[in-house]
């Protein structure tokens, strides 16, 4: 999911092994401290509620404590106290882990042998353990406890928040795994936690859609737009899609024009414009009117004309694609991504004439192929170019790698007898496998 799953590397600080205290024990002790809380005398004092705190993150860790991820099978088996009740090999996600059944939690090792992650069966004490803990240590603080000391511990939460977040994911359990980033997000939004929580924020919104929860998937991803939280209008675009799905269209469109306002070469809302002005009878050039406004204020930016080459290309007028990345040249001709996006589209083409030669019927007269075959060609030769402009002059080793692998199958497809595309092609070939990790 980066624009999969985020700050999952919390996963690895989850702490797992068998109950150290019996259940009972365990309830017995969040019992008391909830007693406690409820004494008037007692309550005023913040060592009352960081007992309660305790009480509830104790009873939460009591299946999982004492051995990290990465301990081998045979150490496990060495440092376990009970003996699982069942083993099998499942398939998660395409990766085979093999799968161990005790009385309150699951374990999996991963196909080197090393555990990997463990998912709780049956929790000590049932109930959000972790979110009354938290708002235990928020009145702790204030009531006087040591910021340092309630931050570490609101911090611990979410730490065991996301890790469970992950569990649930890497099974496919999108509605629990939504659920759990949400309260690590929550959590990480209390004072005085200092924990980073816009992560869990979007992976709350990123989960919640897959189950459809669009209240919780907007509710979220706002809270990632509030905090200016990739700053790039990628949420911009995710929001569009939830309000598309919602057929919220008017609010759909407000919120991919405030992005593209604000991010204009953002691909997911450049895209999003097009499919919605589509879907929606908009006038075809409804998103091209938006650039309009943008050249007006910015006439000499050659950025501007890049999107505009790249929306037209995404509306398959490629020759008038191919004048507005001309254009941006000319604006600014050191602007090597209008070159780059240039070459790249014509390449493109050339791939969707090939697919659909490859496509035709046995049956079709050959003057139909051969027309086709002749329209790649052309497509070949015109990637040529800018892709040559923008490897001879950009200094930016990703370009060059990147236009020299579009230019060694471009020469490649074009060479016979008669030139010398083959050796150029050869040129760039060495050039990108030489290149290609640095």
């Amino acid at each position: 999911m980066k624009k999969l799953l985020l700050a999952l590397a919390l996963a690895c600080t989850m702490q797992v092994a068998f109950a150290q205290k019996s259940d009972a024990d365990m309830q017995k002790a969040v019992e008391k401290a909830v007693a406690a809380s409820l004494d008037a005398k007692k309550a005023a004092k913040a060592a009352t509620w960081v007992n309660l705190g305790k009480a509830y993150l104790t009873a939460y860790t009591n299946p999982t404590s004492a051995v990290a991820p990465g301990v081998d099978r045979a150490t496990w088996d060495l440092m376990s106290k009970e003996k699982p009740t069942g083993e099998e090999v499942v398939t998660i996600n395409g990766a085979q882990y093999n799968k161990l059944t005790y009385s309150h939690i699951d374990i999996y090792f991963n196909a080197a042998g090393q555990l990997e992650f463990a998912v709780v069966t049956k929790p000590s004490v049932d109930g959000d353990l972790l979110g009354e803990a938290a708002k235990a240590y928020v009145k702790a603080f204030e009531l006087g406890a040591k910021e340092k000391d309630v931050n570490d511990k609101l911090t611990e939460i979410v730490n065991h928040y996301n890790s469970a977040a992950y569990s649930a994911y890497t099974l496919g359990d999108m509605a629990k795994a939504s659920k759990l980033f949400k309260g690590a997000a929550d959590v990480a939004y209390m004072a005085p936690c200092t924990a980073p929580g816009d992560d869990s924020a979007f992976n709350a919104a990123l989960t919640a859609v897959q189950v459809e929860d669009y209240d919780t998937a907007l509710k979220y991803y706002q809270i990632c737009l509030d905090h200016n939280y990739g700053d790039n209008g990628d949420v911009h675009a995710r929001i569009a899609d939830v309000y598309g799905a919602l057929k919220l269209t008017a609010k759909q469109k407000e919120i991919l024009e405030d992005g593209f306002a604000k991010y204009p070469q953002n691909q997911a809302i450049i895209i999003g414009l097009i499919n919605y002005a589509e879907a929606n009878n908009e006038d075809p050039n409804y998103v091209l009117s938006l650039l309009d406004k943008a050249k007006e204020n910015d006439p000499n930016n050659a950025s501007i004309y890049g999107v505009e080459g790249n929306i037209l290309s995404e509306m398959k007028r490629y020759d008038e694609a191919e004048k507005a990345f001309r254009t941006a040249i000319e604006k600014d001709p050191s602007y090597h991504y209008g070159l780059y996006a240039w070459g790249k589209m014509w390449y493109e083409r050339a791939v969707e004439f090939q697919v659909a030669a490859d496509e035709l019927p046995l049956t079709a007269p050959q003057r139909e192929y051969d027309a086709i075959i002749k329209n790649r060609d052309e497509a070949v030769a015109k990637c040529i170019e800018p892709l040559e402009k923008c490897f001879n002059e950009s200094s930016e080793m990703d370009y060059k790698v990147a236009c020299a692998e579009y230019l060694r199958r471009a020469y490649y497809q074009l060479s016979n007898s008669s030139n010398d595309y083959k050796e150029k092609s050869n040129f760039y070939k060495e050039f990108a496998e030489s290149n290609g990790n640095k």
